[in-house]
């Protein structure tokens, strides 16, 4: 998958534009709703720190996965690994802001 992804970047540049396009709106898109859900949260203190604990424990778990995802998949000869893993990184703040919402609803409603 990540070399016929690789393949259909190295076509034009339109393709690897709308890459790096979706990869920023995910990216951005995670973080402000992390933050968002942040503030709703709360401020730290006992209750909210466990909270905030078990999100970043879902984002490093994610993460240890997607970088063995990316070390397993990935040839030495890949063009665009710069992005792939600017993609990944995305793919763990996405994971961590629907983590976050989950635990807001759960935990305050």
């Amino acid at each position: 998958m990540i070399d016929s992804l690789n393949n259909w970047m190295l076509e034009s540049t339109q393709n690897f534009n709308i890459i790096v396009g979706l990869t920023a709106l995910l990216l951005l898109g995670s973080i402000i709703v992390l933050f968002i859900f942040s503030k709703k949260i709360g401020q730290p203190d006992e209750r909210t720190n466990a909270i905030y604990l078990k999100i970043i424990s879902c984002m490093f778990t994610t993460q240890i996965i997607m970088n063995a995802i990316f070390i397993s998949l990935v040839d030495r000869n890949i063009e665009y690994f710069r992005q792939f893993f600017i993609l990944f990184q995305g793919i763990v703040f996405f994971i961590g802001a629907i983590y976050a919402i989950r635990l807001y609803r759960k935990e305050f409603k």
